[in-house]
């Protein structure tokens, strides 16, 4: 299994997985939260995030070469760290990777092909999840180095055709959405495409060829994604006007209905879908990947391939167990996940950062009293 990345591939996954689903998701919860000041909300949720990337560096600092799951147990003890760890895998899979492709799913069955079973849309997609995992991360992200700028340029061709029916008006007035629809949007935004950047933390330190250019790299990423997500809330408000983008399930794809050029090319959305599955992807195999060294670490195991087909199999399962209806989805994307995000992004690398700082200062006293 070929796991070594160099620091561009690294940065090329990092602006993928901050894409991923939230091109789908983020614009409409932007614009229900902050109506025409969804942009402003995004564009504060990018400077948060560089914030959050920076305190994910701290917390890499404290032990290099360790992994998240490592450095649980390291700072916390062998038993409370080993809960640590298993959330964390838990957040990866039964949360962020069965979630995954569930929404691919969905998604398809709702919008491209209605008559097809959830399920069978989710063994496809989740079948090919299992190959990449058995391929291994280094070719994953040789695949997203290739893939990458077809994905811009896919991006960059909905932005341009769609722009002529874009209305200034409908981005007007700015900055009257107030303080809370603010912070709520901001959350919604962190939520989906910063704070699972920690997951990262669980595979970088053994699998990037230049670990010091890692903070770099990750710097880049969310940036680079992150331009990709203010861009596109952008644009599906121009366009549809804030009621209209909170309204739809999937904005961006709404977005690309509106595609018409000289009346002659029309309703080409399923190829702009393309974008999504692609993004939604390479994010799928950050959580798995992440998930399952996590979880061979967490046994002692020295090599992970034989977890690929029993944990590929339980998400396919999972995944139709989990998430019964678009309902309970719609109340779990709305309501938990930012808990959990929250939780596994920001309190327990506070909590990890904070017990690290105190043990370290605590061993250089005591070597200047020695």
């Amino acid at each position: 299994m070929d796991n070594q990345i160099t620091s561009r591939q690294f940065m090329l996954l990092v602006a993928l997985f901050t894409i991923g689903s939230s091109v789908l998701f983020v614009p409409a919860g932007a614009a229900a939260a902050a109506k025409q000041d969804a942009w402003i909300s995004i564009l504060a949720g990018i400077g948060l995030s560089l914030l959050l990337i920076c305190l994910y560096n701290a917390v890499a600092n404290l032990y290099p070469g360790l992994t998240l799951v490592e450095m649980s147990e390291k700072l916390l003890g062998k038993w409370l760290g080993a809960i640590v760890s298993l959330f964390l895998i838990v957040n990866t899979f039964a949360v962020g990777g069965v979630s995954l492709i569930d929404f691919a799913g969905t998604f398809v069955t709702r919008q491209i092909m209605p008559a097809t079973p959830v399920l069978a849309a989710n063994i496809l997609f989740g079948t090919i999840a299992i190959w990449g995992m058995r391929l291994g991360l280094g070719t994953v992200a040789r695949a997203a180095e290739v893939l990458f700028p077809l994905i811009t340029a896919l991006f960059i061709v909905m932005i341009l055709t769609v722009s002529p029916n874009m209305k200034l008006e409908h981005l007007q007035p700015a900055f009257t959405a107030g303080v809370k629809p603010m912070i709520k949007s901001c959350i919604s935004y962190l939520a989906y495409s910063t704070l699972p950047v920690v997951f990262f933390l669980m595979i970088y330190p053994s699998c990037v060829k230049e670990p010091k250019q890692t903070f770099k790299t990750m710097l880049l990423g969310s940036m680079v994604g992150g331009v990709f997500l203010l861009t596109i809330t952008t644009v599906c408000v121009a366009v549809l006007g804030a009621e209209g983008t909170s309204r739809q399930a999937y904005p961006s794809y709404t977005l690309a209905k509106k595609i018409n050029i000289a009346n002659f090319i029309t309703r080409i959305e399923v190829l702009m879908a393309t974008l999504w599955f692609l993004s939604l992807y390479f994010k799928l195999m950050i959580y798995f990947f992440a998930g399952m060294k996590g979880l061979a670490q967490l046994l002692k195991l020295q090599d992970n391939r034989a977890l690929v087909l029993p944990l590929g199999l339980l998400s396919l399962v999972f995944s139709r167990i989990f998430y019964p209806s678009a309902a309970y989805r719609q109340l779990w994307d709305e309501k938990i996940w930012p808990l959990y995000a929250g939780t596994s992004g920001l309190i327990i690398p506070l909590l990890l950062l904070a017990i690290g700082t105190v043990r370290k200062k605590g061993s250089m006293r005591r070597k200047n009293n020695s």
